[in-house]
């Protein structure tokens, strides 16, 4: 069996500049780990120094199709795409024809939480090519739970798609309980940015009282000026590589993301913080509540910084330590990449036995 794998994808041993990136990385690593064999093909990177410009080198993405002729009437290979489907959804259909075309049966894993919110602004056009993506592949896969309805219910698509979570690696074999000490620290990782609700954390800093620490880690993006997150009882600790990440987990209490990123998908931040024991209060933006709504505070997108700073008072006066270790169980069950690459393999198995003559 040979994968050929589409998409963004993470450089083996760099971090992705995305959560499809990331994603993909993770899957890839663990499909081989389990004897896979699998075939690359990555989109091409935006250089972002250039602005609008650097988007120039998604033309690229037209000339992906070509590379399925060696695979024609294929009886041992599956292609894997997972797809940027907003104003790239043009060279996606390509590929998805191309596949048709030649016999090469084709997984379709869509990812992020924005397919629903394109199809509903979106012109009829976007929206019948869209159908025809979908209706286009042999099976699909999705991240959230909402999408195994709508795709059948409000895109129009007679399909029973399989949902395949987001994932992440080593979940480790038992919950620690936090220190102590007379103060609570919030964490936030991942790109600092305003779609990600950090104008909010800065805000809910301002409401909480001298026992609440927060702490920043990643980068800053262009619409945050550094001087903005230099407030009293707020500290950025810069670009953590993975191991001083995961020393730093191990002191936090609670991952803050009040996210309002159109594209949220399942958050690889909010897994990874689950995963170390952290309580999440998080938007229900994108997919956050298929991971949290179990394990800690789930407020609506349209929350204030008061709401968000009721929620964490309220879990201070709880049991911290039952829910940083149901978070950690949670993430075990339910996102563990080892469980989840077994299942892929079993889809993908599947989908050969179906299409053997």
């Amino acid at each position: 069996m040979k994968i050929l794998y589409f998409g963004p994808i993470a450089a083996p041993g760099k971090p992705g500049t995305g959560g499809f990136e990331t994603a993909n990385r993770k899957n890839i690593t663990a499909l081989r780990n389990l004897g896979v064999e699998v075939e690359e093909y990555p989109y091409p990177v935006v250089n972002r120094k250039l602005g609008q410009a650097g988007k120039a080198v998604y033309l690229k993405l037209l000339l992906q199709p070509l590379r399925l002729l060696r695979y024609r009437d294929t009886t041992d290979t599956i292609i894997h795409f997972t797809p940027l489907y907003g104003n790239l959804l043009f060279p996606a259909r390509l590929l998805v024809k191309m596949a048709a075309r030649l016999r090469i049966p084709l997984l379709l894993d869509i990812r992020a939480g924005s397919l629903l919110k394109y199809y509903r602004s979106r012109s009829a056009s976007y929206r019948r090519n869209l159908q025809q993506l979908l209706s286009g592949a042999t099976a699909i896969t999705v991240e959230g739970k909402a999408y195994i309805t709508g795709i059948k219910e409000e895109i129009g698509v007679d399909a029973s798609p399989i949902y395949l979570p987001n994932c992440t690696y080593d979940v480790p074999a038992g919950f620690k309980p936090r220190a102590k000490d007379g103060h609570y620290n919030i964490f936030y990782f991942g790109r600092i940015t305003g779609a990600k609700g950090v104008d909010t954390i800065l805000e809910i800093r301002r409401l909480l009282d001298g026992r609440f620490r927060i702490f920043f880690a990643g980068p800053i993006a262009s619409d945050i000026k550094r001087e903005a997150i230099d407030i009293p009882g707020l500290t950025y600790l810069g670009l953590l590589t993975p191991d001083e990440l995961k020393e730093e987990l191990e002191k936090m209490h609670i991952f803050l993301f009040p996210t309002r990123h159109i594209g949220e998908g399942q958050s690889n931040s909010l897994i990874e913080a689950m995963a170390a024991g952290l309580i999440p209060v998080t938007s229900d933006q994108g997919f956050c509540s298929d991971i949290a709504s179990e394990c800690g505070k789930v407020l609506p997108v349209e929350s204030k910084a008061e709401d968000y700073a009721a929620a964490i008072s309220e879990i201070v006066n709880g049991d911290m330590d039952h829910m940083g270790r149901h978070a950690m169980e949670f993430i075990r069950k339910n996102h563990n990449i080892e469980t989840m690459a077994a299942r892929l393999k079993g889809v993908y198995e599947s989908i050969l036995d179906e299409h053997r003559p």
